[in-house]
């Protein structure tokens, strides 16, 4: 009961946060969500140890995704340049650290897949707000939603476990998350954003919804790998930036290649 009392305080919180920044105008959200990105990046190098010594390590990954996350906003850079650079920053010191135990290509794949991840994600989401607002609060809502009635649905009727990735998911839960994703996030998309058919709305809703889930596993499995309960205590009831933003992160690139494709 206290642990749902403190979700829904910071859920509440964050809420605030992002529509306060939503309606102020573009820049603001964009460094807010540069924010968002650059603490999940520093959550997301900070969960292998934080080795002071490897400090110029992690300046090279936030501005590699402030690159990213910015592009569109306050500068326009090439697509080979936003891939190549993060590539080169953080490959590199490879040679100079000269220490395999302490920063190998496995580390700097690592690094980079967080960054791109990361990088990609929020950066579509600020490109997103400048041509869209309602498209961009779809991928929160579905996000959100998904997130949230899993959560709810697993705590309420919940009893077989999903997957031991993440032994407190349900299948029970997981399928409350889903439907409700797809209900709410197809009801949004037909009234809300509106150029397409009610199948669209609800193939992509459905698709979408999935994501979530998805994303929500892929960074459970990251925690499982390194021992840790939560990516950091950021966020009271909720854990770090990246407990909170897991599935945006993947809705947003599924949403992006989704629309690119079709």
């Amino acid at each position: 009961m206290v642990d749902m009392k403190k979700r829904t305080i910071s859920a509440l919180v964050l809420l605030v946060i992002l529509i306060s920044s939503l309606i102020v105008s573009s820049k603001v959200f964009a460094f807010a969500m540069a924010i968002c990105a650059v603490i999940g990046f520093n959550e997301f190098f900070n969960i292998k140890g934080d080795d002071k010594s490897l400090i110029i390590v992690k300046m090279f990954g936030i501005i590699s995704v402030l690159l990213l996350v910015l592009n569109n906003v306050l500068y326009k850079v090439d697509l080979c340049v936003l891939i190549l650079f993060p590539l080169l920053l953080l490959t590199i010191p490879i040679i100079f650290y000269d220490d395999s135990k302490k920063y190998n290509i496995l580390d700097s794949l690592y690094l980079l897949g967080g960054v791109y991840l990361l990088g990609f994600s929020f950066g579509y989401i600020t490109y997103l707000k400048e041509v869209s607002l309602a498209s961009c609060i779809y991928i929160f809502i579905i996000s959100f939603v998904t997130d949230t009635y899993a959560y709810i649905g697993g705590s309420l009727v919940g009893k077989y476990t999903f997957t031991p990735i993440s032994p407190k998911k349900t299948i029970e839960g997981s399928l409350i998350g889903m439907l409700m994703g797809v209900v709410v996030g197809s009801v949004y998309y037909y009234n809300v954003i509106g150029n397409e058919s009610v199948m669209y709305a609800i193939l992509l809703s459905f698709s979408l919804a999935i994501i979530s889930e998805i994303g929500d596993l892929l960074f459970s499995s990251i925690k499982r790998y390194y021992g840790v309960k939560d990516f950091s205590n950021l966020i009271p009831g909720h854990g770090g930036i990246l407990d909170r933003f897991d599935s945006v992160i993947y809705v947003s690139l599924c949403m992006a290649l989704i629309t690119s494709l079709f």
